[in-house]
């Protein structure tokens, strides 16, 4: 069983071979942003603002006992500091409980239970990603829905305005052109796309379902009940797919928390790099492999074997290795070289504009 190095082999064991690498790069995408929200909250970064305040009042904190602090900065016009509270406690939440979904949702897979696994994805893609893309691509408008009434200015989105966010948000990712908001809006919105989520999610949260020819009941039957678990249609469906949105949700989250606190550029751009050009290895043909060409470009004459020093080239056999592991098989000796990609990147200056 030929698998990436991210999870154990013994939670594979149910999974085809075919779709084991795509399952542990989305859990790599989803370890990665998680490990980022984790260094994001320990540095309470979403509690700047209530730092800052409390250190103003020091002394004082008698008047101000029964203080709104989002309402007092409202009406005193401190217009970044509620900006940045607001978005920056909204933009960890969503992705906290995005990512509990997701991790429960792929660990389902892992398990062969496709109905409560489609269920599980079916709210952070549909509503948690959208909200996140939302307050990337216009946090003002954001902002001017979240804070009344909600539950109304939020509702009844047109397919063309979702469309439009989506787009905006992916103007505003260090790489653009991997990305398309309306294929994106057809994998996660459409009713009648075939290769889209949203039949597989009806069908997976409701017994019956009856919208459009998709998404028909057959007769005798319910939806997903009696289904043989060991068909693999379901992972041949998601094998492509869901890569692609998780590429999508992994910019979309590092934006926003660049716009919460500004990362370090050489950790962004290392981590866009790898993930990049280990989709790029995986699911794209080796000669499209635009990353990987950088790579070779910059690091070319310095790439050798440190066992007996043949030149190493980044070919789509070792790439996963070296953007996952940072390593790659010397293929004249056999050995396994390390290839510190960060140092690398760092002391080329080589950052994503």
């Amino acid at each position: 069983m030929k698998t990436l190095g991210v999870l154990d082999e013994e939670r594979l064991a149910l999974l085809p071979g075919k779709y084991i690498p795509s399952h542990e790069f989305c859990f790599f995408l989803h370890d990665k942003l998680a490990s980022l929200l984790v260094e994001y909250d320990y540095n309470r970064v979403q509690d700047t603002v209530v730092d800052a305040f409390e250190e103003a009042i020091k002394g004082r904190e008698d008047e101000f006992y029964d203080l709104d602090l989002v309402d007092f900065m409202k009406r005193n016009d401190l217009v970044e500091p509620y900006k940045h509270h607001i978005l920056s406690h909204t933009v960890m939440a969503l992705t906290s409980d995005m990512l509990h979904f997701i991790y429960e949702a792929l660990t389902c897979l892992e398990k062969r239970k496709f109905s409560v696994a489609f269920s599980l994805l079916r709210k952070p893609l549909k509503e948690h990603l959208f909200f996140l893309s939302w307050i990337l691509a216009d946090e003002d408008d954001f902002i001017s829905r979240f804070e009344s009434k909600n539950y109304v200015s939020f509702s009844g989105v047109s397919k063309e305005m979702k469309i439009e966010i989506i787009d905006k948000a992916i103007s505003k990712f260090h790489i653009q052109e991997a990305f398309d908001a309306e294929t994106i809006w057809n994998y996660v919105y459409s009713k009648k796309h075939s290769n889209g989520f949203e039949p597989t999610w009806q069908r997976a949260t409701h017994l019956t379902t009856s919208q459009g020819d998709l998404l028909k009941t057959e007769d005798y039957s319910l939806n997903f009940i009696f289904q043989n678990n060991f068909d693999d249609d379901y992972y041949e469906f998601l094998r492509l797919k869901l890569p692609y949105i998780f590429l999508y949700i992994t910019q979309v989250v590092l934006e926003s928390f660049s716009r919460v606190h500004p990362a370090n550029e050489k950790t962004v751009s290392h981590l866009i790099i790898s993930v990049m050009g280990c989709y790029e290895a995986l699911f794209i043909d080796g000669r499209s492999m635009a990353i990987s060409r950088m790579l070779q470009r910059h690091f070319g004459d310095i790439l050798s074997c440190i066992h007996c020093e043949s030149k190493l080239k980044i070919k789509k056999r070792n790439a996963t290795d070296l953007y996952l592991h940072e390593s790659v098989v010397c293929e004249s000796c056999g050995l396994r070289s390390e290839v510190p990609l960060y140092w690398l990147l760092a002391k080329a200056k080589v950052t994503l504009a």
